[in-house]
């Protein structure tokens, strides 16, 4: 789950992360969590790629109801959850399609409501493709990775392998943030993998997949989050 937190006061987020942190040990789910000191500075980053922000309300420059139009007109899929310490201000959230408003400091419960719901949602979602002359639908959990082959893209997944006339660098722009290039040819869900072995990783179903020296950082980086959340 690929996170962001737009706040200005530092103790706010330190706590934040902590309460993310909380909730990522008990439910052993890797947790990738970007934090922007500014409205402005996220969104200059790479904004499509997170699942949930929470977004402060009061900032200097551009606030955080403002932040939430601009990222709803430029598309934004995610879900929003505002934090403000003035309860005037819950009603401001209703047309940008926000998940929930938060008084500061949130409590762990409300913070474990908003990441069972993200989490849920995520498990829920399904990757819709053309197979054999009809529409498929494939829940993401069940997907272990996606490779070339010639002229097509397996889908490979706990139950059977599918085929799919589209380039693997297309397919990857609208994949959830659980899924990482591990080679140029091979997208790998990362909550299938049980270990990184040398350069290779082994998977749930036993499968080995190489990894290219490329893109070893960011697997490693991604595995090692999830043993950070852990202890």
């Amino acid at each position: 789950m690929k996170i962001a937190i737009v706040e200005n006061e530092l103790a706010h987020c330190d706590y934040l992360q902590h309460l993310l942190l909380l909730w990522s040990e008990e439910h052993r789910t890797i947790m990738d969590v970007g934090v922007f000191e500014s409205a402005e500075s996220f969104l200059a980053s790479c904004v499509d790629s997170y699942d949930l922000v929470f977004l402060d309300i009061q900032m200097d420059g551009i606030d955080g109801v403002t932040a939430a139009h601009q990222l709803r007109d430029r598309g934004f899929r995610g879900e929003l959850v505002f934090l403000t310490a003035f309860s005037e201000y819950v009603f401001q959230g209703y047309d940008v399609r926000a998940f929930n408003y938060l008084l500061k400091p949130p409590s762990l419960a409300q913070i474990t409501t908003c990441l069972d719901y993200v989490a849920g949602k995520l498990h829920e979602e399904r990757y819709t493709f053309r197979y054999r002359g009809s529409v498929l639908q494939v829940p993401y959990s069940k997907i272990l990775y996606f490779s070339s082959a010639n002229h097509y893209t397996q889908i490979v997944t706990t139950d059977e392998v599918f085929k799919q006339m589209e380039p693997m660098r297309n397919i990857h722009t609208y994949l959830p943030s659980q899924f990482l290039f591990c080679h140029r040819t091979v997208i790998i869900n990362i909550d299938h993998v049980l270990m990184l072995r040398g350069r290779d990783l082994l998977l749930s179903n036993e499968e080995t997949i190489p990894v290219g020296q490329k893109y070893l950082p960011d697997i490693r980086s991604a595995l090692l989050s999830y043993a950070e959340s852990m202890r």
